[in-house]
């Protein structure tokens, strides 16, 4: 057993850390790179990044077929209320309104991606605090599949909220706050990304590493069945300032957005790559 104190701090600190600068290399890039390609790139990452948290969920217990029973249906239901909630939260605000992307003072939308992408943490976080609850290492490392898992996780942290910083440049218009407002808004979105990692790791730690009878037969899974849902959202604001409305489109414009899109994606497959 890793101790509880030991752990959470590292957790937090190789969560936090990556992600307030991915946020921050993208924001910065806005200054040099137009919104549209840094929303095309994150849609990239955001392509493996469903992938992969799908997988952690199971891929909603499908190849149990029709037996899964109501470890299925728990599953699947909650990828449904995922969707739906996320949805209903932003139903104001315009997703599929034909009309044109504008910016605006809010920084409503970018926290709204940074919780949908954030909530899949739930189920890293749970595994990662039962792991530190039950092994019997005292290195965290080895407990977690060394070095190289270290890495990929850092850089898995550092891409993942580059999508809600692409948001952020896209529909957020934040320049007359200056630096220091922007900071604060970096630092916000890192909150509230990482946030459901931190519940997570206390839920693992307390609850599912003890667990026994009914709760034993409760795992991550079911979490990323829910970050899997809410992450549907992130695709869909992602996607959205790619099209432009009234304007005239050249032929180089498919390639101009497609080489961002395989950009991000080969990003995070580097990433992944660590996992040995």
């Amino acid at each position: 057993m890793i101790e509880f104190a030991v752990g959470f701090f590292a957790w937090l600190a190789s969560t936090w850390i990556p992600a307030f600068v991915g946020l921050l290399v993208i924001v910065w890039a806005s200054q040099i790179v137009k919104s549209r390609y840094l929303t095309a790139f994150a849609l990239g990452i955001f392509l493996w990044f469903f992938v992969d948290t799908i997988q952690g969920s199971a891929l909603l217990d499908v190849n149990a077929g029709f037996t899964g029973g109501a470890a299925q249906v728990a599953a699947v239901g909650l990828f449904i209320v995922g969707v739906l909630s996320v949805f209903w939260i932003d139903r104001r605000r315009g997703l599929f309104s034909s009309e044109s992307t504008t910016a605006t003072v809010s920084v409503a939308i970018p926290l709204l991606v940074a919780g949908a992408i954030g909530i899949h943490g739930l189920g890293e976080g749970a595994a990662f605090g039962a792991t530190a609850y039950s092994t019997s290492s005292t290195s965290l490392l080895d407990a977690f599949g060394g070095v190289s898992a270290g890495v990929a996780y850092l850089l898995h942290k550092g891409l993942e909220p580059m999508m809600a910083a692409a948001c952020y440049c896209a529909y957020t218009n934040r320049t007359a706050s200056g630096i220091k407002g922007q900071l604060k808004d970096v630092f916000l979105l890192s909150l509230v990304f990482v946030l459901p990692s931190l519940i997570g790791a206390v839920v693992g730690y307390f609850i599912m590493g003890p667990a026994t009878g009914f709760l034993a037969g409760f795992d991550a899974t079911y979490f990323f069945a829910l970050g899997t849902g809410t992450s549907i959202y992130a695709a869909l604001r992602l996607s959205r300032p790619l099209f432009r409305s009234g304007e005239t489109v050249t032929s180089e414009d498919s390639i101009r957005i497609v080489a961002p899109i395989l950009l991000g994606f080969l990003a995070i497959y580097f990433a992944a790559l660590f996992h040995l």
